[in-house]
């Protein structure tokens, strides 16, 4: 949007105990909270992660499938309240034969759903990681009020999400969560520190009480482009609706806009491997600091267009790319024939790998010994993907 005036007229928030897999009890709280919020019309609210179910694991399936459902009562509410309600629900999608649930964020208005937004970084270490796939990048969601740059509790800690979607045109960024107690200064600290660095309102809403033997760490805030906390709850039940000033974010940007700033600073070739050595050096340093890897063979049939999709879905697979040569590889045209290199070519080969955004590093296996191509398959094999 070029004009501010144009923007969400009120943001603010809806924060409550989740019921763990009522949904209907848990859309009475949005009910009940809305009528007594009683927002400017064209108000944004968020709502907390997952706020129609809670982590109800042994049932996610099922809840799922009512999801749609959920989303008419939503719709019904958003006009009811002349509003536009933000939170995630589990989605169900089959494709393929596969069933898949995602952790999704549900922009919705009184005509409908106007987007969605995936949460990319599934919490594995809460068990997440076994019931969810992750989304892939996608922009902000488009409704008539502005554009919505969306989180879901553990992105928050990633601010390339942010920023990406930020740069691509969001006008401020919410978020979803169900934030622990045990971590709350962090949530605090990283609110402010994403509104900061994007230099735009964040809302954000976290569950409160104790969900499943977790406590959750309320304190949702309504925060402003300069970092300055302009509401914040408590830990019980609380709700804000509020008038953003958004001539504070078009006159703190006119001062400088740091947020766009999306220089290339790399080196792509520092992504090859000189040496054996390198390698095993680089793929240890990286497995200490608990990286997933995934190794990617390129063999004598060489590269070709198939290649280059089959790289980019490895690396979703993992934390890192390693993308191993084998000796006399050679590079083949979209038409099938040598094209792009002679034969054994490797450095073309190489920088041409290293200049791909999806890959982490590339090394030529011609330099490996048997003895460090023994390391080496040690190194990979704890875990990690083979392509």
């Amino acid at each position: 949007m070029s004009e501010s005036t144009a923007l969400f007229p009120a943001l603010g928030f809806l924060q409550f105990l989740i019921e763990l897999g009522e949904p209907e009890k848990n859309l009475v709280q949005v009910s009940s909270g809305l009528e007594a919020l009683r927002a400017t019309d064209g108000a944004l609210i968020v709502l907390p992660e997952m706020w129609s179910t809670g982590f109800a694991y042994d049932r996610l399936i099922e809840l799922a499938s009512g999801t749609s459902n959920i989303l008419g009562q939503l719709a019904d509410l958003a006009g009811k309240f002349h509003c536009i309600l933000a939170g995630s629900l589990p989605e169900l999608v089959v494709s393929g034969g596969k069933s898949h649930l995602y952790n999704t964020m549900y922009i919705v208005g009184p005509g409908g759903v106007y987007g969605t937004y995936r949460k990319q970084q599934v919490f594995a270490y809460g068990g997440e990681g076994k019931a969810f796939s992750a989304g892939l990048d996608l922009g902000p969601v488009v409704t008539p009020y502005g554009q919505i740059g969306c989180l879901i509790c553990y992105d928050l800690r990633f601010p390339d999400i942010a920023r990406s979607q930020c740069q691509q045109g969001a006008d401020l960024l919410i978020c979803s969560a169900q934030w622990p107690a045990a971590r709350r200064e962090h949530w605090r600290t990283l609110l402010r520190a994403r509104a900061i660095e994007n230099q735009t309102f964040i809302v954000a809403c976290n569950g409160c009480g104790t969900v499943d033997r977790v406590e959750l760490g309320g304190y949702s805030a309504v925060i402003d482009p300069e970092g300055n906390v302009l509401f914040e709850a408590g830990s019980s039940r609380s709700s804000v609706s509020l008038l953003p000033a958004w001539q504070v974010r078009d006159s703190f940007r006119a001062r400088f806009t740091s947020f766009a700033v999306s220089t290339y600073p790399f080196d792509d070739k520092r992504k090859i491997c000189r040496s054996a050595a390198d390698c095993l050096k680089l793929i240890s340093s990286r497995k200490d600091i608990g990286q997933r890897f995934v190794y990617y063979a390129i063999g004598q049939a060489g590269i070709g267009p198939a290649d280059l999709a089959a790289l980019q879905d490895a690396r979703r697979q993992g934390d890192f790319l390693l993308v191993g040569i084998l000796p006399a590889a050679t590079a083949i045209s979209e038409k099938g024939e040598d094209g792009m290199w002679s034969a054994g070519d490797e450095e073309n080969i190489l920088t041409f790998l290293a200049a791909l955004g999806c890959v982490d590093a590339v090394c030529s296996l011609r330099k490996f010994s048997a003895q460090d191509l023994v390391l080496l398959g040690t190194l990979l094999s704890a875990g990690e993907d083979t392509q």
